[in-house]
């Protein structure tokens, strides 16, 4: 099969097109036919470092899948040959731990992360435990049902399960990458006043159509004042933070007193001073969205499927262009999701 190999660390043009084997399914594994893979942040920051250790070789990026179920694993049982599945972030949890029978197995201790641990999507085929896969609506297409599981249901996870956003609260949104896109429409459809924060001026028309109320561009990242502002000096009752060490302190500063700060990720590197006293005293709640669950994967999909939200699929380019599609991602030159089609 071709796929698209991680030749060391470094810049996109390490990323070459290569004949690999088929991978063949044991176990709970299902061989899914790859129609469209994501591109995430995370695969340019695993292809910056790609030599860490643990990291599968070859090393085959992509974490957001979508396809047909072309073969089984001969102790596979939650699908058939055809079926249209996308899969969470992982090849497999074990299934058995106190993280995974309490609907917390991105935590699990034994998880294999595609593209990285495991064999991910840059590839015409991939393999992945039946427990980490969903059904696809026939509404919902193949690009948009593989940047699901890491952008809505992320998302989800962030806005609905760890932030618990209730209607008529006010919710801040910080970085409008991938994930920040998707979170405002989510928490739009949860009734909430959106403020969405960015540093780039052109996102503000689809940010505003994504369901943000007020849009806060600033071209030093300094959005507390403006946050501030646009709440009449109280401050927001959740963000949820996709950016992470570089933009956690006007987080803080732009929260109302017991507010929920909901971290999901971090891209820069930054490390976080932290002023204890300014946490207790205000009494804020500072939380963690890690990937998602099955559950969130199949809730994110009805959310699709309903027309809550639209997933934010900005270009499709062929496999062969997977070092053009890093490049667009690193320089944040795109607000919704570059997705590869072998």
């Amino acid at each position: 099969m071709k796929a698209v190999i991680a030749e060391g660390s470094g810049p996109p043009e390490v990323l070459v097109l290569r004949d690999i084997p088929t991978p063949v399914p044991a176990g709970r594994q299902v061989l899914v036919r790859v129609r469209a893979c994501g591109v995430c942040r995370r695969d340019v920051l695993t292809r910056q470092a790609a030599q860490r250790r643990g990291a599968a070789s070859p090393l085959v990026l992509g974490h957001e899948i979508a396809g047909e179920v072309a073969a089984l694993g001969p102790d596979a049982r939650r699908f058939a040959v055809g079926d249209r599945v996308c899969s969470t972030q992982r090849e497999r949890v074990c299934g058995c731990c106190t993280m995974c029978r309490t609907d917390r197995e991105t935590l699990c201790a034994d998880l294999r992360f595609l593209g990285f641990e495991a064999a991910g999507g840059y590839a015409e085929y991939a393999l992945v435990n039946d427990d980490n896969l969903a059904r696809v609506p026939a509404s919902v297409d193949f690009p948009a049902a593989a940047i699901v599981a890491c952008t809505v249901g992320t998302s989800y996870n962030a806005v609905c399960d760890t932030g618990r956003a209730r209607p008529g609260e006010t919710v801040l949104i910080v970085g409008m990458g991938g994930l920040g896109s998707h979170a405002v429409q989510i928490a739009h459809a949860m009734g909430t006043r959106v403020i969405a924060a960015t540093r780039s001026p052109g996102k503000e028309g689809a940010l505003r159509q994504a369901g943000a109320d007020v849009v806060v561009v600033t071209a030093d990242g300094r959005f507390a004042e403006g946050v501030r502002q646009a709440t009449a000096g109280r401050g927001v009752d959740m963000a949820v933070d996709t950016v992470g060490g570089a933009t956690f302190h006007e987080v803080r500063r732009s929260m109302a007193p017991g507010g929920r700060i909901v971290v999901v990720g971090e891209v820069t590197g930054t490390p976080v001073e932290l002023d204890i006293a300014a946490i207790y005293r205000r009494g804020l709640e500072i939380r963690s969205a890690v990937s998602t669950s099955r559950r969130q994967l199949e809730m994110a999909l009805r959310m699709v499927e309903s027309g809550a939200v639209r997933p934010l699929v900005e270009r499709i380019m062929p496999l062969e262009q997977a070092a053009e599609a890093h490049r667009l991602v690193e320089a944040n030159a795109v607000t919704g999701r570059v997705v590869l089609v072998p």
